[in-house]
């Protein structure tokens, strides 16, 4: 009889959790198939510890990923600042840091100059000045000064800049790559007798990619994956995992010049590929067996 009851009891109270349980679960997450835990924090991935003596080759690249192209999609969308299904677009996730102070800014690619977050949050939210025509009760007619609010949107921003290290560890026999920085490009446009006019792009910030604070974000922000709902990346593994397509259109030079400095059109194109494919014909004479 004891060992009937210690059988049944267990059950029993097992069975009438259930209700319960199963209430609350459609009550908490409606849209969900699983409960994550509110706690979830996701510690970045630590680099490979690399020797001076073991790096015998390397070259700084600087890359552009467009925004417009089908696999990059997931860096613009969605447009909406609140996001959607609790993922946001690269340029909100930097923003919200940016809003919270948890990331370091930069004017310049080589991360010397600092810049402040309440310096970037003015330049994005500062009113801008509309000359309006306002007719009396005459008809006649009078110009006024507007100030329309400016609100922070990633609609022009198409582009973003990567500077990268790109080099060959002995000790593993392959082509490693460290993202050194990344900045969101915007492009600039201007009201010229009714018409809107292109005046160019404009980088906004540089952000240092092997800082902890960056490394951290990315790591714990989600972004799409159109093959699986269920397991989306995070930021971190997307840069990783080289998730994007891009064009280089600088390498470390002499002259210290761009590309587009000697080159345009389908040359300049021809250049960024002629690039890539040295890098890859090093690493392959490169190896050692």
């Amino acid at each position: 009889m004891k060992r009937f009851l210690t059988i049944i009891l267990p059950l029993a109270l097992l069975l009438l959790s259930l209700p319960e349980s199963k209430a609350q679960w459609l009550e908490t997450q409606p849209n969900d198939i699983f409960v994550r835990p509110s706690d979830w924090i996701i510690k970045p991935q630590n680099f490979d510890y690399v020797r001076e003596s073991d790096v015998y080759w390397g070259r700084l690249l600087w890359r552009i990923i467009d925004v417009r192209e089908k696999e990059n999609q997931y860096f613009y969308f969605p447009v909406e600042p609140e996001g959607v299904g609790g993922r946001k677009n690269l340029a909100y996730v930097l923003w919200d840091a940016i809003l919270a102070g948890e990331i370091e800014l930069f004017e310049d690619d080589e991360l010397k100059i600092p810049l402040d977050c309440s310096k970037i949050i003015e330049r994005a939210t500062r009113n801008d000045t509309v000359q309006m025509e306002v007719y009396d009760d005459y008809g006649e007619a009078d110009y006024t000064t507007v100030y329309v609010p400016h609100e922070f949107k990633s609609d022009d921003i198409y582009q973003y800049a990567i500077k990268e290290a790109v080099f060959l560890d002995k000790s593993r026999s392959g082509v490693q790559v460290r993202k050194l920085c990344i900045a969101p490009l915007e492009d600039r446009y201007k009201v010229i007798d009714g018409e809107t006019e292109y005046m160019g792009t404009v980088t906004l910030f540089w952000v240092p990619m092997l800082s902890w604070q960056t490394r951290y974000l990315f790591a714990n922000k989600e972004t799409y994956y159109r093959e699986n709902l269920m397991h989306l990346p995070t930021w971190e593994y997307a840069f990783r995992a080289f998730m994007y397509t891009s064009f280089i259109t600088r390498e470390d030079n002499v002259w210290n010049r761009s590309i587009h400095d000697y080159l345009t059109g389908e040359d300049a194109l021809f250049e960024s590929e002629r690039i890539e494919e040295e890098i890859i014909n090093i690493a392959v004479d490169m190896w050692e067996y």
